[in-house]
C-alpha cells in the first residue's frame, strides 16, 4: 500500500507536467534521474506534480504530450531533445504548439562556439541548430554545456524546456529556473517540508495497522508509507511557511508515531540499519564479529561498507557440517539458545566483543518452493538477544531479508 501526497498542495496551488523526452528512455537504455529531481524540487516549492509522462523522439507524439500538459497543468517542465541532432526535436515540437516558427538568436550561437573555443574544438556546423528557439522564448544561457534552455509562454503557462544532461540540468535549474519559478508564480517561502522515519522488523501493514488513524490524506502534515526491501518509510509531508511552521506541524506528528513504534525505528532521513549499528558500536567502543550461512555474507557487505567499520571478522559457511566443525558442535542447531552459544563462539574465535551469528539453512517445501528456517543471535557481555523465524519465498528475498533480520537482531542487542 503507497500514499500519495497529493492533497498537501491546496486548490489554488500551482501544478506541474514533467515530460521526459527520449526514444532511450523509453527503451530502457538509461535511468530516468531527471524526474525524481525535478519533482523533489518541485515538491520544495509547493507545486504540486500531477503528472509524469515520457515520450520518444517523434515530433508528433511530443507535440501531443506538450499540448496535453499545457491543457491540464499551470506548468511544464521538459528535458532532453535540445541537442544538435536530427533526432532533438524539443525545439520544433514547442514551436508548433506554441503556433510560431523558430528563431535564430546570435548571442546563443556566440555562447556555443565559445565553449567549443574553450576546449580546443571547431563546432560541428549541426550545432547551430542550438542557438534556435521558438520565437518570443526567453532564452536561457547554458554556461557548462552547448544545449541552451527556454522558456516559451502558451496560454500564459510557461513551459520551461532543459537539456538532459543531468549535471546540465541541475546547475540551470539551481542558478537560473528556480529562482525564475519562485518569481513568476509569487512563492516567498511557501514549501513542501518533510521528515521521514525508517522502520524494520515490523512489515507494511503491521506500520499501517499501528499508525492507521494518521493517515489521513488531505491532511496537513499527512503521512503515507513507502516499503522497501526489509524496511518501511514513514514520511510525514507538510505544507508551511519555513522552517518553524513545518517543524510545528510535523514534530508532534514525529512524536506520536514514536511511541507507538518505539524501537521498530531505527533512524530518520539518510540513516541506513548498518551505519546505526557501527555507531552503537563505536559509542561502546566494541568490536564485532559475525557468521552466516544463508545470506552469503551480505550482512558483513553492509557493515563493511559502513566508513570506519566496526567489523573485524565475518565468516560465510553454507551448510550445517562445517557450520558445527567451525563453531566446535556435534551438530548445528537453529534454536534461540543454541544460536547464542554460536555467537559466543564467533566471539571467542575472533577475539572481539561481540558476536552475531545469522544461521539458516533453505529447503525445498510444497510445491518445490524455498522454505528457510533461521535465527539469528548477538552476544557479548551483558549482551544477549536471538530472533527466529521460518519463511518462504524467492531465495535472492531470503538472503536479503535474513541479512536485515540479522543485522537488527544486533541493533536491538545493543540498544
Amino acid at each position: 500500500m503507497s500514499h500519495n501526497l497529493s492533497g498537501l498542495h491546496p486548490g489554488n496551488d500551482p501544478t506541474c507536467e514533467i515530460i521526459t523526452i527520449g526514444s532511450e528512455l523509453l527503451l530502457g537504455q538509461i535511468q530516468d534521474t531527471n524526474t525524481v529531481y525535478l519533482a523533489h524540487e518541485m515538491a520544495c516549492l509547493g507545486i504540486a506534480v500531477h503528472f509524469r509522462t515520457s515520450v520518444g523522439d517523434r515530433l508528433n507524439e511530443m507535440e501531443q504530450a506538450i499540448r496535453s500538459a499545457v491543457d491540464r497543468c499551470d506548468l511544464v517542465l521538459t528535458t532532453g531533445g535540445l541537442g544538435p541532432t536530427l533526432d532533438d526535436l524539443t525545439r520544433e515540437a514547442v514551436s508548433a504548439v506554441a503556433g510560431v516558427g523558430l528563431e535564430y538568436r546570435q548571442d546563443l550561437m556566440d555562447e556555443i562556439e565559445a565553449m567549443f573555443r574553450r576546449y580546443g574544438y571547431v563546432m560541428p556546423e549541426n550545432n547551430r541548430r542550438q542557438a534556435y528557439v521558438p520565437a518570443g522564448s526567453a532564452a536561457i544561457s547554458n554556461p557548462v554545456g552547448t544545449a541552451p534552455a527556454f522558456i516559451t509562454e502558451i496560454a500564459q503557462r510557461p513551459v520551461i524546456c532543459l537539456p538532459g544532461v543531468p549535471r546540465e540540468l541541475r546547475y540551470l535549474m539551481t542558478h537560473e529556473v528556480l529562482p525564475w519559478v519562485r518569481k513568476r508564480f509569487n512563492i516567498v517561502d511557501h514549501r513542501v517540508s518533510y521528515q521521514v522515519l525508517k522502520v524494520v522488523g515490523l512489515g507494511e501493514s503491521g506500520v499501517d495497522r499501528l499508525i492507521q488513524d494518521l493517515i489521513k490524506p488531505g491532511d496537513n502534515p499527512e503521512v503515507g508509507l513507502l516499503a522497501s526491501e526489509g524496511e518501511i518509510k514513514i514520511r510525514i509531508a507538510a505544507v508551511a511557511e519555513g522552517d518553524q511552521g513545518a517543524a510545528a506541524l510535523i514534530d508532534p506528528v514525529a512524536a506520536e508515531i514514536r511511541s507507538r513504534l518505539g524501537t521498530k525505528i531505527f533512524g530518520e532521513g539518510d540513516d541506513t540499519l548498518e551505519g546505526v549499528i557501527n555507531a552503537l558500536l563505536h559509542q561502546r567502543g566494541l568490536t564485532l564479529a559475525l557468521l552466516e550461512t544463508f545470506t552469503g555474507g551480505l550482512a558483513a557487505e553492509r557493515l563493511f561498507a559502513v566508513p570506519g567499520s566496526r567489523l573485524l571478522q565475518g565468516s560465510i559457511i553454507p551448510d550445517t557440517r562445517r557450520v558445527a566443525e567451525f563453531l566446535g558442535q556435534e551438530e548445528a542447531v537453529l534454536e534461540p539458545e543454541s544460536v547464542l552459544t554460536s555467537a559466543h563462539r564467533v566471539r571467542e574465535k575472533a577475539g572481539v566483543d561481540v558476536g552475531l551469528a545469522i544461521l539458516g539453512f533453505v529447503q525445498v517445501g510444497q510445491e518445490n518452493q524455498p522454505v528457510l528456517k533461521a535465527c539469528a543471535a548477538a552476544a557479548g557481555e551483558g549482551i544477549s538477544k536471538a530472533f527466529s523465524w521460518e519463511m518462504g519465498g524467492d531465495p535472492f528475498i531470503l538472503r536479503a531479508r535474513g541479512a536485515v533480520i540479522g543485522l537488527n537482531t544486533l541493533r536491538l542487542a545493543l540498544l
